[in-house]
């Protein structure tokens, strides 16, 4: 007996079926290789991943290269950074939602430090250009400033005094103040005061206490008596 073969019509509606068949039996999506994923292909899921087990690869590698973020940046070792600064808070927060990693942190503080650096000054080193005398030529200075100044004028400037050249412009202002304030008020010209002890100008600016504290003229003549008997006695310019 004879088996027929199928013609090329019934050869072709078969091979349409297997291929429906084969089609309605592929699943959506994949676990992993060969474990086919049930329903439709999740959102969660891009294009790009042809498995579940492709996504958590990629996402495990991206970690890997981003970092995880610690639980704070330490920022003790900085001179200048202070932790507690609103802005510097904000600044670790947003870190920490970035997941930047601490050593990065780190690196930023000790940039951030090396850039002050350049512009801080020696205290040290400013007193020695200023020569043998700096310690007598500041407290000078400081006298003058007090007497002459505001309470807020005074720590304005002193606060600012950071090296030899502002301590040497500041002593040419001065000069020019005592220079063109040579008459003392009230008549009193400068070279009367050679008569004068350092404990008698204590003591009358004891007795006048409260003008001295208020009137800045007043003060100015204080000063420029002490510094006359000082100089007179040799002693260096100070209030007591």
């Amino acid at each position: 007996m004879t088996i027929a073969s199928p013609n090329a019509d019934t050869a072709g509606n078969l091979s349409g079926e297997i291929k429906v068949e084969e089609a309605a039996n592929t699943p959506n999506w994949w676990i992993d290789e060969g474990i086919p994923g049930i329903g439709d292909k999740p959102q969660w899921l891009g294009d790009k991943f042809k498995t579940a087990a492709d996504l958590a690869k990629s996402y495990h590698e991206l970690e890997k290269r981003v970092g995880t973020a610690p639980d704070s940046y330490d920022f003790s070792t900085s001179k200048y950074l202070d932790a507690d600064y609103a802005p510097f808070q904000e600044l670790q927060d947003l870190a920490k939602s970035r997941k930047v990693p601490k050593d990065v942190m780190d690196k930023v503080v000790d940039s951030m430090d090396r850039y002050f650096n350049e512009f801080a000054t020696d205290e040290k080193e400013e007193i020695r250009k200023l020569g043998d005398n700096a310690q007598e030529r500041l407290q000078t200075l400081n006298n003058w400033a007090k007497a002459n100044l505001s309470e807020d004028s005074y720590y304005a400037l002193t606060s600012n005094l950071r090296n030899a050249e502002s301590v040497r412009a500041l002593e040419e202002l001065r000069s020019k103040f005592m220079t063109a304030s040579s008459q003392i008020p009230n008549g009193n010209d400068p070279s009367t005061t050679t008569g004068l002890t350092m404990k008698e100008v204590q003591e009358e600016m004891t007795a006048n206490l409260e003008k001295y504290k208020t009137d800045p003229k007043y003060r100015a003549e204080m000063m420029r008596k002490i510094e006359a008997v000082s100089k007179n006695s040799g002693f260096i310019d100070k209030i007591y």
